[in-house]
């Protein structure tokens, strides 16, 4: 587990599931995201950051992952917004 402020101070749980997947989680007011035609999601901005796309990186754990799948879940809180996302190194 690493928790790691966004650009307003708040912060950002990121916990790894298994060796391919990485939860982030947090308070976030306003979140937003993005789909392909098939309904795959492209795109997760949380409020203040992180703003997740396929293809980009996130750094973790001081490695630097590359994102190959993002899936927001429901955090059954209010104002509190979840995702996983597949990663590869």
């Amino acid at each position: 587990m690493e928790i790691i402020p966004n650009r307003y101070g708040n912060d950002r749980v990121y916990t790894k599931i298994d060796a391919t997947h990485i939860r982030i989680m947090g308070e976030s007011l306003i979140s937003r995201g993005s789909e392909d035609e098939n309904g795959n999601q492209t795109m997760y901005d949380f409020e203040g950051g992180p703003c997740l796309n396929l293809g980009g990186k996130i750094q973790f754990m001081g490695s630097d992952f590359k994102i190959k799948a993002i899936q927001s879940e429901a955090s059954g809180q209010e104002n509190l917004a979840s995702v996983i996302v597949e990663v590869e190194i």
